[in-house]
């Protein structure tokens, strides 16, 4: 038996599927029990924890819930990014047309609704990120580049 996929097509270019949903909020489950740590402790232990990929973003992070930070979650005190009107991103123009947003861009800039928030941990403070979605409602997306480690295991 021959199966068909969309349109009768066979095959689609990953380049095509990734582009048509790049303007998209976009979350998936991990199975993995994840973790991160500052300063030697422990500041972060999940095993609900989401992949996220904001709109234009290319590499997810980690969002977990709220209860699984052992931290304070408060308004963020960082200025916003420079908003100058022109376009932040890079050109993928075998991809999109949309500039997108690689890890040179800094986790500061949103490109989705929400709160951003200071979490302070272990003596430090790390930016986050509380996205608007509802299917997202209690968790906060966490500056991956801001902890010592990050542990990911698939035994839980």
């Amino acid at each position: 038996m021959l199966w068909m996929s969309r349109g009768g097509n066979v095959s689609v270019l990953l380049r095509d599927l990734f582009a048509s949903e790049l303007g998209e909020l976009r979350h998936e489950p991990t199975a993995k029990r994840v973790r991160a740590e500052l300063g030697g402790l422990t500041v972060v232990d999940s095993l609900r924890a989401e992949l996220v990929w904001e709109p234009r973003r290319v590499v997810p992070t980690y969002a977990v819930p709220v209860e699984d930070v052992d931290g304070e979650l408060v308004a963020s005190s960082a200025p916003a990014p420079d908003e100058t009107g022109k376009p932040v991103g890079f050109a993928i123009p075998d991809v999109t047309d949309l500039p997108v947003l690689d890890p040179r861009v800094p986790f500061g800039v949103r490109s989705t609704d929400g709160d951003p928030v200071d979490v302070h941990a272990a003596g430090r403070m790390v930016a986050g990120f509380r996205p608007g979605d509802p299917d997202l409602a209690g968790y906060v997306v966490l500056d991956f580049d801001a902890f010592d480690r990050w542990l990911e295991e698939d035994d839980v």
